[in-house]
């Protein structure tokens, strides 16, 4: 009889796990989420900065840094408010790229709805 040995077993143990993981986090819509990185105005950075959803897509923003931000979108009308650590969603319904930029530190990103 020959088996698996148990390196073997474990290692796709764990793959069978991550990949049902995933399965169940796409299936359930779990929504995309853009971070506030860097610790000073030099390197503030939405991340991803470039973020491609489908239409109906929900997208989070969410932050805790060291100085106040907001995300805001203009020609929406569209904004957060502005605090070191916040969280902002918002659902895109048409297809299109915006743009939005923290108007505190001038550093901006884009959703692009499929």
């Amino acid at each position: 009889m020959h088996s698996f040995p148990a390196k073997v077993t474990v290692t796709l143990l764990a793959v069978l796990g991550v990949s049902c993981a995933l399965f169940a986090a796409s299936s359930i819509g779990v929504a995309p989420t853009v971070g506030i990185k860097g610790t000073s105005p030099a390197d503030y950075r939405f991340k991803p900065r470039v973020l491609e959803v489908g239409k109906g897509a929900t997208v989070n923003w969410r932050w805790d840094s060291n100085a106040p931000h907001n995300v805001t979108f203009s020609k929406l009308g569209e904004h957060s408010v502005t605090k070191a650590a916040a969280s902002f969603k918002l659902k895109f319904n048409k297809a299109g790229t915006y743009r939005y930029v923290c108007t505190v530190h001038d550093f901006s990103g884009k959703v692009v709805v499929g």
